[in-house]
């Protein structure tokens, strides 16, 4: 089961697995589909999964999950903001984010960026991490809609953020972040996230 899966990765990794009814786990998987079942994780597509998971008595449960990318699209690849090169986050467990709000012309409700993320600078623009220059700091590396961008082109909606493709998905995911016991005892609440390669969690 997929779920039981990534938990064990997580625990192997010594990441923090929350546990109890409504302690969610958010976790990014790169290159994976729905099914659990690598993809070609090819460039400019949203290939990836956005999961919450809920562990409730020692069990692991995938309680809603969506299309979504953990890296940048062809425009800022090619366009970056940084000269360095586009952001890619760095694989690995970060404590970073609160709700607050992503965008000018559509601003809408995300998990916005607060302390700070590794990324690799593709500074080479060869969509990889392999051999990039990494960078620590907060760059906005925000988790938002991809503005229903078609699956096989992200277009300009991810400039390195973590981006769930649909926004009545993406609507879903905040509904359930918010219902968080955390986040409803403290608004202030920085949550956990989690970035995983799917080649590396199926090895």
């Amino acid at each position: 089961m997929l779920a039981t899966k990534i938990i064990d990765y997580m625990k192997a990794k010594n990441y923090v697995v929350f546990s109890g009814e409504r302690n969610y786990n958010i976790v990014y998987l790169e290159g994976m589909n729905e099914d659990g079942t690598l993809n070609d994780d090819v460039p400019n597509q949203f290939n990836d999964r956005r999961l919450i998971i809920e562990v409730i008595n020692a069990v692991p449960k995938i309680v809603n999950h969506w299309q979504a990318t953990t890296e940048p699209g062809n425009y800022y690849t090619y366009h970056p903001m940084n000269p360095e090169g586009a952001a890619r986050i760095k694989f690995g467990q970060y404590q970073a984010w609160k709700v607050g709000i992503h965008g000018n012309s559509e601003p809408h409700e995300a998990l916005v960026q607060f302390l700070s993320v590794t990324v690799h600078r593709d500074f080479n623009q060869d969509f990889k991490r392999t051999g990039d220059k990494l960078d620590t700091g907060n760059f906005g590396i925000n988790q938002h809609w991809g503005y229903d961008a078609p699956i096989s082109n992200i277009k300009n909606t991810s400039a390195g953020c973590l981006v769930g493709r649909r926004r009545e998905g993406h609507r879903e995911f905040m509904q359930l972040v918010k219902n968080d016991v955390r986040y409803q005892k403290n608004p202030d609440y920085v949550f956990y996230t989690t970035i995983i390669a799917g080649d590396d969690l199926t090895r």
